[in-house]
């Protein structure tokens, strides 16, 4: 029997001066990580400029494509990232909605990966009257939980219904930011890390490597809801009629 996979260490992430340091408490939870997180980005833009010689690094563009020929609705995406996020009772930062492909001897039961798409032009931000929901320059749509103030406006004006409140901190919202703590490990988000069937491809549009560049160069990747004209950080594959297979 196979031993639980090994920590997958997402390519070009960070390097190793910048891996933040693992047993420090004030990285134990997401929401801690956030607020330091933005302490960091704010003194880092006060920093002194380099040289124009040395040019700096493009910022990372993260990004999601899921494969629904690949995922076999196992749920453990759900359930690491249910563990690690520790959400609320009966919330769950990503969600595995099943339904039906093809038709007669073709048919079969299809399971299609959801979650916050982390849209370029996020409806929730200009719904949230405490600015407490923002954009990084990552792509990754966060929620500062010092200026959350629990209303929820900004639940109805996700159309991917991927946002909830917390009973549990005062009604704060939560919702999936990549598992942003762990990208600053250098680690890849929860649920792709324990993805069996690899249905779920994460790397940095401005540095894409391996199997993840090729699944970009793919004709037909779409938004979640193409019909909403939103651009977002997550990408499908079109579902193909037939047996499940990996990408042509």
């Amino acid at each position: 029997m196979m031993g639980p996979k090994e920590p997958v260490q997402m390519p070009g992430a960070v390097d190793p001066d910048e891996v933040v340091e693992v047993g420090n408490p004030a990285f134990t939870s997401k929401r801690n990580f956030l607020k330091s997180g933005l302490v960091a980005l704010a003194a880092a833009v006060c920093l002194p400029k380099v040289k124009s010689s040395l040019a700096a690094p493009p910022p990372r563009s993260y990004h999601m494509i899921i494969d629904p020929n690949r995922c076999t609705g196992c749920q453990a995406c759900v359930i690491a990232c249910k563990g690690r996020n520790d959400t609320a009772p009966a919330q769950f930062n990503t969600r595995i909605l099943i339904g039906e492909t093809g038709s007669g001897s073709q048919a079969r039961a299809g399971f299609r990966p959801v979650q916050c798409n982390q849209c370029e032009n996020p409806p929730c931000v200009p719904a949230c009257p405490t600015k407490a929901t923002f954009r990084l320059p990552s792509g990754v749509v966060v929620t500062d939980w010092n200026l959350c103030n629990g209303s929820g406006n900004c639940l109805p004006a996700c159309p991917y219904s991927a946002r909830f409140l917390d009973a549990r901190h005062g009604n704060r919202v939560d919702k999936c930011d990549f598992c942003l703590d762990r990208l600053e490990q250098g680690l890849m988000p929860s649920c792709v890390e324990a993805c069996s069937p690899n249905a779920r491809l994460f790397g940095d549009l401005n540095a894409p490597r391996g199997e993840f560049a090729r699944y970009l160069e793919m004709a037909g990747l779409q938004a979640e809801r193409p019909e909403l004209n939103l651009k977002t950080s997550i990408s499908y594959v079109p579902v193909r009629q037939g047996r499940k297979g990996d990408a042509a």
